[in-house]
Parts: C-alpha cells; sequence; structure tokens
C-alpha cells in the first residue's frame, strides 16, 4: 500500500503516451488537426505527472525514466512522424518524392536524434547535480515539440483555399489573425523549422523556465496566461493564441538569456558528457 502513490504519476505518464499514440493513429489516417490537438494535450500530462508526484511525495527515480522515455516518444517522435506524415502524403507539395522526400526524412531524423541526445543529456547532468535549477541549457523537448505541432495546427487555420493542407472549417472559433491566408509555400518553412527545433534542443543557449521570474507579478501574468491557453487547449480553440506565449517566451530568452548581466558568466555544461567527468 506504501507504493499505491506512486502508481497516480506513472499512470498520467502512461496516459501521456496513450495520446502520443493516438496522435499517430490520427495523423496516418490523415486527420492532422485531431492529431495535433491530441499531442498537444500530451504537453499538459506532461507537466501534471511532474505536479501530482510532488504533490503526493511520489517522486522516483523509477518516475523520472518513465517520465524521459515518454518524452522522447511524445516531443522526439510523433512530432517528426506527424509532419513528415502530412508534408510528404498531401497532393500537391513537393514533398512525396525525390529529393524534397528525403529533405523532409533529413529534417525529421535530425529532430528524432537531436530528442534523443537533448534527453540523455539532460539525465546525465540532472543525476551529476550540476544543472541550474531556473534555467535550462538548450530548449526542452516539450517546449520545441509544442511549439513546432502548435504552428502546425495555426498552419492549417490559417490556409488559403489553394493550400492542399488547409483545414479551416476544422476551427469554428474566430480568427485572431484577422484574414490572414497562408499559402501551399507555408510547409517549405517546417523541415527548416525540425532543423532548427533540433539544433535549439542540442544547444547550450540559456533560456528561463516557465515561473521562475524574480518577479511575482510577472510569475502570476504567465500564470494567468497559461490557464487562458490551457482553458483554449481543452476546448480546442483558438491555437493562434496558443502559441503566442511560448514564442514570445523563447524569443525573448533565447537573446536574454545569453547577454543577460546575471547569465553571461554562468558555465555552461558540456554539449555530450561522456566519461567520468
Amino acid at each position: 500500500m506504501s507504493k499505491v502513490p506512486y502508481l497516480a504519476p506513472n499512470f498520467i505518464t502512461v496516459g501521456a503516451m496513450a495520446c502520443g499514440l493516438g496522435a499517430m493513429l490520427l495523423a496516418h489516417r490523415g486527420d492532422f488537426v485531431a492529431a495535433a490537438w491530441l499531442l498537444l494535450f500530451s504537453t499538459f500530462l506532461d507537466r501534471a505527472d511532474g505536479f501530482v508526484a510532488r504533490r503526493l511525495q511520489a517522486t522516483s527515480s523509477f518516475g523520472v525514466q518513465m517520465d524521459s522515455f515518454a518524452d522522447f516518444f511524445n516531443f522526439g517522435v510523433v512530432p517528426p512522424f506527424m509532419i513528415l506524415t502530412a508534408l510528404s502524403s498531401t497532393p500537391g507539395l513537393p514533398f512525396g518524392t525525390g529529393s524534397g522526400l528525403a529533405w523532409a526524412l533529413l529534417a525529421a531524423g535530425l529532430w528524432l536524434a537531436a530528442a534523443a541526445v537533448r534527453l540523455a543529456r539532460f539525465n546525465v547532468l540532472s543525476d551529476a547535480g550540476t544543472t541550474d535549477k531556473t534555467i535550462f541549457h538548450g530548449v526542452p523537448t516539450t517546449l520545441a515539440a509544442g511549439l513546432l505541432v502548435n504552428w502546425f495546427l495555426v498552419c492549417l487555420k490559417y490556409g488559403g483555399p489553394d493550400n492542399p493542407l488547409a483545414a479551416p472549417d476544422r476551427f469554428a472559433e474566430g480568427r485572431l489573425f484577422g484574414d490572414l491566408l497562408l499559402g501551399p509555400g507555408v510547409w517549405a518553412a517546417f523541415p527548416w523549422a525540425m532543423i532548427a527545433g533540433a539544433l535549439l534542443m542540442v544547444s547550450n543557449l540559456r533560456n528561463k523556465k516557465f515561473g521562475a521570474l524574480s518577479a511575482r507579478w510577472a510569475n502570476l501574468a504567465v500564470a494567468a496566461l497559461s490557464l487562458v491557453a490551457f482553458a483554449f487547449m481543452v476546448m480546442r480553440v483558438y491555437p493562434e493564441f496558443m502559441v503566442l506565449l511560448p514564442s514570445t517566451w523563447l524569443a525573448i530568452w533565447l537573446v536574454w538569456g545569453q547577454i543577460g548581466p546575471g547569465y553571461r558568466g554562468q558555465p555552461k555544461p558540456p554539449l555530450f558528457p561522456v566519461g567520468d567527468e
């Protein structure tokens, strides 16, 4: 009975992996809107399992490993599978065969490899007790995957009539970006986005964790905006609102985390911690 509290966070982790598996199935069937929403929900579960574990005082090494495997599957495997499937299976896009397919495969493969390296590196450095508790070195897989899939969802919503992947009819709510219409050329950015995300995941660039700002009012503002975004995610509306906070946060901290006076002198961990050092 003493181990019962440990089951709750691990069940949530398994639930997150189930969302990732469902997202893969939906993407395979061509329902990219539902697949993207389901994977975004798994990012919430990824945060929830840690929260529940701490509240129940049920943190464990086993749970850490479970969470890491779930992160690799949900955020290292599913997003590139979803994007690659969408790009390569949609008639009218130049990614179905030949050099276009090879380019998309290369980008997806780099994302997959970077996520594995990122998580292994994070686990090693956490075990060594060398990480700063208020910052990340490199972009977390959850944030990178959430942004990639969220922007994918926005592009599905705002695709124009000549865009073969557009699905504006799947979004009944209003349009915060007004009359914006995205042509088929927008999908050419996604292989580049996967490569950029891969490089950011394995980089040593410092960025602040959510809720770790020094000003209490700023943390409250971030929490309030996050709650609104979570409500929209549950209702499956306004992906363009959901993407604004993490995109702005990342853009600011990828700059300020490197040049800010409180960060410039901080040591950086090795990019590839190997051996006993």
